[in-house]
């Protein structure tokens, strides 16, 4: 059964915000709050404006408001956020209007809360999870270090793997699929943000094209294969090629 939540939205940040608990847990609300804002301003303008009107609205208010309440959220917690971190809550907030948009809500948030709720706490312990295995710390408080932790956890990488490991939770849980659900949405804005490496031999902008490039192809071709794959309907799709976008930059970080 196709999952009745912004599956896209939720991937790119948890991508962007999975390596603290408390992170995790303040991006869950505001991701929400976003999609819910969505949904309002979307019922509130469709009798008055055309559709591609009522779409272009959707999307720049819900982009805009999802990069504010972000900003603001992690502010009065005292993290003043990356620009490529804050340009990646924009493109959240655009997700969460596709969503709307596409999918919609329906008369009732039951399931929308309902789906949201497992996968924010399995977002919250797989974060909480590599916090500790990052810095022996849990919300902040020191628990105990080993000398296994290691910070290379806290890199995108991992955030890709927890990505996928999340939503593919969440759909066995729920007996939902990522059926409709393209992964491009949710990758293409790390790939721009956030690089497995750089290069500074042809400069600064061949550089960014490269870093960013690279990335993309590799994920494009691994993505096609895994069409064809023989994976659980829970895994298939959006949750396989997140963990395949998160080997694929470990490998690019070695380099």
């Amino acid at each position: 059964m196709r999952s009745q939540y912004p599956a896209e939205a939720f991937a790119l940040a948890i991508i962007l915000f999975s390596s603290r608990m408390t992170d995790a847990f303040a991006a869950g609300v505001l991701l929400l709050l976003s999609v819910v804002l969505a949904d309002c301003l979307k019922h509130f303008l469709e009798p008055f404006i055309p559709a591609r009107s009522l779409r272009l609205c959707v999307c720049v208010a819900s982009g805009s408001f999802c990069a504010s309440v972000f900003l603001t959220g992690f502010a009065a917690l005292g993290t003043l956020l990356d620009t490529s971190v804050w340009i990646g809550t924009f493109a959240a907030g655009l997700l969460c209007a596709r969503f709307v948009l596409r999918d919609g809500t329906g008369t009732s948030y039951g399931e929308l809360f309902g789906a949201a709720a497992i996968i924010w706490g399995i977002w919250i312990l797989c974060a909480a999870v590599r916090e500790y295995f990052t810095a022996g710390s849990v919300a902040g408080y020191v628990l105990f270090q080993t000398p296994f932790q290691s910070s290379t956890l806290s890199e995108p990488a991992f955030s890709f793997l927890t990505a996928g490991l999340t939503l593919a939770l969440t759909n066995r849980l729920m007996g939902k699929d990522c059926r409709g659900q393209n992964s491009l949405y949710a990758a293409i804005p790390v790939f721009l943000l956030l690089h497995p490496f750089t290069i500074r031999i042809f400069g600064e902008a061949a550089g960014f094209l490269i870093t960013a490039a690279v990335p993309a192809l590799l994920f494009l071709s691994v993505r096609r294969t895994l069409r064809f794959s023989c994976t659980r309907p829970s895994f298939r799709g959006l949750p396989a090629d997140l963990t395949a976008a998160g080997f694929i930059y470990m490998i690019l970080s070695i380099y």
